[in-house]
């Protein structure tokens, strides 16, 4: 397992720094595929101005696994709040993941490991680029499970049962939504 500890607008101290190291190793616990050489944890602690002073610090935490990215991120008022509020969300999305493996087992089916890169630009309004490099077809069903295992509230991916690119999406009544390009002949 590979560690690495980012932060932007701040300083750790090395006392921060190893408690982040110690909740983070303890993660490995989790899941046996954790504690793979492979496997990359990022911290990312960052100070940013906020109107409430319980969004001052973000803590982002991303786990890159075999056959998945793992993601979750929180704010608060102190850096170790934070901390302990990411290992929560994470803890969740390790238990998915484990499930996802548990059921991809069952089918003798190993899922297709997804690669993001992301990049950073200086173009105004847009904070961040990311361009997808693997456009295996899914279906809508593992497309929801990734979605759901890096934390966000949509995600891109080739319909393996239309054959073009979609997006699923979580709406706030809980259910999902799908938007996908209407073509003429349509």
């Amino acid at each position: 397992m590979q560690l690495k500890i980012k932060s932007k607008n701040l300083n750790l101290s090395d006392g921060q720094k190893e408690l982040i190291e110690t909740k983070v190793m303890k993660l490995q616990n989790f899941a046996d595929r954790l504690e793979d050489e492979s496997v990359e944890f990022r911290v990312e602690v960052r100070h940013e101005k906020a109107r409430k002073s319980s969004d001052a610090y973000i803590c982002q935490l991303t786990i890159f696994a075999p056959n998945a990215v793992i993601r979750a991120e929180t704010r608060n008022e102190t850096i170790e709040n934070a901390l302990d509020e990411c290992l929560d969300k994470i803890k969740v999305q390790i238990e998915r993941y484990k499930a996802k493996l548990h059921r991809s087992e069952k089918k003798s089916l190993e899922p297709e490991p997804v690669e993001v890169k992301e990049e950073e630009f200086e173009i105004p309004n847009i904070l961040r680029r990311k361009r997808f490099t693997d456009s295996s077809p899914l279906s809508e069903e593992e497309a929801i499970e990734k979605m759901e295992l890096v934390g966000h509230g949509f995600f891109l991916f080739n319909n393996s049962d239309t054959g073009r690119f979609s997006v699923v999406y979580k709406r706030d009544d809980g259910y999902y939504g799908i938007i996908e390009p209407k073509h003429d002949n349509d």
